[in-house]
């Protein structure tokens, strides 16, 4: 494709018909990058999506597809009768000069694998401003109302009166030695034998998994990841340019005879899992389930990497042994982070491994950032040891098991005939299933409009599941909201499931 033309507009779109990447996706894709480099300016309206069609030689409902991701995304708005604009300033500083031959290209010069990172990211992770006429679904991040401020501080105090010339100097990248005592401490009462020179502390759980595929994956490693599963997780591993092989999840978790099937064609570096709150699905395994997995890795020499990220906020009052507190071999390597049960802003969290791993990874951290903040691990160890965290995390059990009732409620009054839900048994994301037929891009897309975001659940596979489905997060929602939200999602779901005249496959959606 060349040149598109369209009023105030002027772009270029090229599209690979045979490509994996679908048309909207492409279409999508690019348009953001014109936000982002500026060439597209706040304000600007967008081709109207017939006339796109017309130029580029798609059907019609492909750019309404990727203009709905568009508006998911935040990158535009739609209005009935004036079009859909450009909302989002990706251009930060203004350019040294118009003329296009003036400016490098670098898609040329990228990476393999960096320039396709936006297509497969789940969304801009930049958090949404709390406003009145939105509700954010979309977003897993905590309430910023529940953040423990004044306890915080009073830490920070405390370790830089008596700790000052320490905590601000330079630290060792393994992690403060006290905060890194704390955090095997926890993990040793909830099951786990863990050492602290078996605890590298980085700087959120995706600065774990970041340093782990640098370590272990080589262009080409295949990885077993659930499917669906962690959206930006798939963005990394197409980053390290592994070859993703998703083992499909049913309504007691990975379906393990698929594992065993896969491990006995392919050898594989290692499988990523989430145990607990499956992100998105919401499924959380038994212990028979566990122990079998962990059987089957033993068979097949396989390592596991597992996630906890919500692992601290089950709210049912039941506890299963995380698979590290099982696993008798040390193939386990375990993520956490501070990031949902406290809050993000401090980028703290760390990866339990073999002590000879953790060398490894502690080197790999030293040539990245040197260490995560001396400081902060030391107010968090201060807020640990007084108690404040455990109290913390109490006071947020009872808030989203309140929060996830209201929900279930509000979705039972809402949702049309032929929709799924799965409420966990903690954290804070629900797993919807579409009636069939309906686009979960096109239900997000006309729920923006009415200021309400939706994770659509496409960005969770590493490719077209081939039904519709979504996720919400009830992370920063009242009740009211939950209420309001609800309702506007299932009002636009009912419309589009009276449109819908499709059959679901047989087997095609086994989540729930």
């Amino acid at each position: 494709m060349g040149w598109i033309h369209s009023g105030e507009v002027t772009m270029q779109l090229l599209l690979d018909r045979n490509a994996e990447t679908p048309l909207h996706r492409q279409i999508e894709t690019q348009i953001r990058g014109l936000i982002d480099r500026g060439d597209l300016e706040v304000g600007a309206r967008l081709p109207a999506t017939r006339d796109l069609a017309h130029q580029i030689g798609v059907n019609r409902s492909t750019v309404c597809t990727a203009y709905d991701a568009l508006v998911t995304a935040g990158y535009a708005e739609a209005r009935v009768g004036d079009g859909t604009r450009v909302v989002r300033s990706g251009a930060q500083h203004p350019r040294a000069t118009p003329r296009r031959s003036a400016r490098a290209d670098w898609s040329g010069i990228l990476a393999a694998g960096a320039g396709t990172l936006t297509a497969h990211l789940e969304a801009p992770f930049e958090p949404v401003p709390r406003d009145a006429a939105r509700i954010d679904f979309a977003g897993i991040i905590p309430d910023e109302r529940f953040f423990p401020v004044e306890t915080l501080r009073r830490c920070l105090d405390t370790v830089l009166r008596r700790d000052g010339e320490t905590v601000l100097q330079y630290g060792s990248s393994r992690g403060y030695t006290p905060f890194r005592d704390i955090v095997a401490q926890r993990m040793r009462l909830a099951g786990c034998a863990v050492d602290p020179d078996e605890i590298l502390v980085v700087n959120g759980a995706q600065q774990g998994l970041e340093l782990f595929c640098r370590a272990l994956l080589d262009p080409g490693d295949a990885v077993l990841v659930e499917s669906p599963t962690y959206g930006n997780l798939l963005a990394l591993l197409r980053l390290h340019r592994a070859e993703i092989l998703p083992v499909p999840m049913t309504p007691v978790g990975l379906d393990l005879d698929q594992l065993e099937s896969i491990l006995s064609r392919r050898r594989v570096k290692f499988l990523y899992t989430m145990p607990h709150f499956q992100n998105p699905t919401g499924v959380t395994t038994d212990v028979q389930h566990r122990k079998r997995l962990l059987q089957i890795a033993a068979q097949h020499d396989l390592v596991l990497l597992e996630d906890g990220f919500e692992e601290e906020l089950r709210w049912d009052g039941g506890e299963v042994l995380a698979l590290r507190a099982l696993d008798t071999e040390r193939r386990v390597c375990y993520v956490g982070t501070f990031s949902k049960g406290l809050c993000p802003g401090f980028r703290i969290g760390w990866l339990a491994a073999d002590a000879a791993l953790v060398a490894t990874l502690a080197q790999l951290k030293r040539t990245t950032d040197f260490h995560s903040s001396i400081l902060l691990q030391a107010a968090l160890a201060e807020f640990c040891r007084r108690g404040d965290y455990d109290r913390h995390l109490r006071r947020l059990r009872r808030v989203y098991r309140a929060r996830m009732a209201h929900t279930a409620a509000a979705l039972t009054a809402h949702m049309p005939p032929g929709t799924r839900w799965r409420v966990p048994s903690g954290g804070y994301c629900v797993w919807l299933e579409l009636p069939a037929g309906v686009s979960d891009v096109e239900l997000a897309g006309r729920a923006a409009r009415d200021g309400v975001r939706i994770s659509p659940g496409r960005h969770f596979f590493p490719s077209d599941p081939g039904f519709g489905c979504v996720r919400l997060s009830i992370s920063r929602t009242n009740d009211e909201e939950i209420d309001r939200g609800v309702g506007i999602v299932g009002r636009h779901l009912s419309a589009l499931a009276a449109e819908s005249q499709v059959e679901v496959p047989e087997g095609a959606r086994p989540y729930i």
